[in-house]
């Protein structure tokens, strides 16, 4: 069933609107992947628990100053995991950020991607 001309505008107006949040959630750079630090990671969640373990021990023992530094620590260990994240350049990637064989062909919309990829889901299953 194809879209009248007002419901292709507003989905236009969707897409543009997504690929404008889109660039504030992923990465912006073509060819690099960030990847987690698991060292880092598994750091901060001890640093999370020492907290907690020490905010609990300064509730129990009525110390607002033992609360506090057991805080500090739960929010330094969040921060940590957080923060800490490597980036690796992709081999594959093509470079100056262009769609791979496609040369100077105009870059498919976001409708015309995912029908493409359902097309080849439901071909290999007919």
């Amino acid at each position: 069933m194809a879209l009248s001309e007002h419901e292709q505008r507003l989905l236009d107006e969707m897409e543009r609107g997504f690929y404008r949040s889109e660039a504030d959630v992923m990465q912006t750079k073509p060819g690099v992947r960030r990847r987690v630090n698991y060292r880092s990671l598994v750091l901060g969640v001890i640093v999370v628990l020492v907290g907690v373990g020490v905010l609990i021990g300064g509730v129990a023992a009525q110390q607002l100053w033992l609360g506090l530094i057991g805080f500090a620590a739960m929010l330094g260990g969040v921060m940590l995991m957080l923060s800490r994240a490597t980036e690796e350049p992709i081999e594959d990637a093509p470079v100056g950020g262009g769609s791979a064989g496609t040369g100077g062909a105009p870059k498919e919309s976001f409708s015309e991607r995912m029908e493409r990829r359902w097309d080849e889901r439901m071909g290999g299953e007919r």
